[in-house]
């Protein structure tokens, strides 16, 4: 009687799932000039006004690599590959990653987010002029003000206002793990403050 139950219970469950979905759905049909791209956690990504779009996303080996995109795909984008970016060594398992740009129609600057070994909040930032910095000795990453991120913690985000010379980090921190921090450099330097 039990099965019979849970079996009826099911099949309804699973009818009104199946009932829900839209008419006109489209199915993704892969390419034929279709590129692997086996992510192991979360990507993040950032893209120019002119639809250039840079991925972020921890490969096989540990390390964080960044993945090119000409532009939406609906439009014709391809991908253009990957290439390691962040070295393995310096990058959590299953780190949470974000990442920003300015909104420009060429980019003049990227910073990634993710989390060290430690559980550090880490920072690799790229600019037009210097191109990518970042790792324990990069004194104008955010990685050298030591934050600690609670361990296990998931939470990651980034934003940055239009001019591009202000940002927010948000994270759990080791030492408020009950809320969501954020870090915030308005151009003269980092603070810190856990929302209230």
């Amino acid at each position: 009687m039990f099965f019979t139950q849970l079996f009826t219970v099911l099949y309804v469950f699973t009818a009104v799932r199946a009932s829900g979905l839209p008419g006109n759905s489209t199915a993704v049909v892969p390419s034929p000039n279709l590129v692997p791209v086996a992510p192991l956690g979360n990507v993040a990504s950032v893209q120019n006004t002119q639809g250039d779009t840079r991925l972020y996303f921890q490969d096989s080996t540990g390390a964080i690599v960044q993945g090119r995109v000409t532009k939406p795909f609906l439009s014709g984008g391809t991908y253009l590959g990957s290439a390691p970016l962040i070295p393995a060594s310096e990058v959590l398992p299953n780190t949470p990653i974000a990442a920003i740009t300015a909104n420009t129609a060429t980019y003049t600057a990227i910073r990634i987010y993710f989390l060290s070994r430690e559980n550090v909040l880490s920072e690799y930032m790229w600019t037009s002029t210097a191109g990518f910095t970042g790792g324990p000795t990069c004194t104008k990453c955010l990685t050298t003000q030591g934050i600690v991120v609670q361990n296990g913690s998931e939470v990651l985000y980034a934003m940055a206002n239009t001019a591009f010379n202000q940002f927010r980090v948000g994270f759990i921190s080791a030492g408020q793990p009950a809320t969501i921090s954020e870090v915030e450099n308005l151009g003269s330097g980092w603070g810190v403050a856990a929302y209230a």
